[in-house]
């Protein structure tokens, strides 16, 4: 009887690990897009704008960065970031602050 038990233990065990599921999921950028600015400011005052990603037709695309001037004097560039609720991650994207 105790050999019975200990058998389906390890087929409970075994059928349990074939039905996990393991989710892996990469944080970075796509080899292509550089975090960094490239090339040289195009002309005074223009900040660089990283990469972000964007919602298009149902999945997370990246978009690289860019140089931008700003909306108006001292503004700040907030970079966007990835936001936690319930129902998993959404990406807020970056705004002038």
């Amino acid at each position: 009887m105790k050999k019975l038990g200990f058998v389906a233990l390890i087929l409970f065990a075994i059928i349990t690990q074939v039905n996990a599921q393991h989710v892996r999921m990469r944080s970075g950028y796509p080899s292509g897009i550089s975090v960094y600015a490239g090339t040289p400011r195009p002309h005074a005052g223009a900040i660089w704008i990283g990469p972000e990603w964007r919602w298009h037709r149902g999945y997370y695309v990246s978009v690289p960065g860019y140089w931008a001037h700003p909306r108006y004097s001292r503004a700040v560039w907030v970079p966007g970031y990835w936001q936690h609720s319930r129902r998993g991650y959404r990406w807020a994207p970056g705004y002038w602050r």
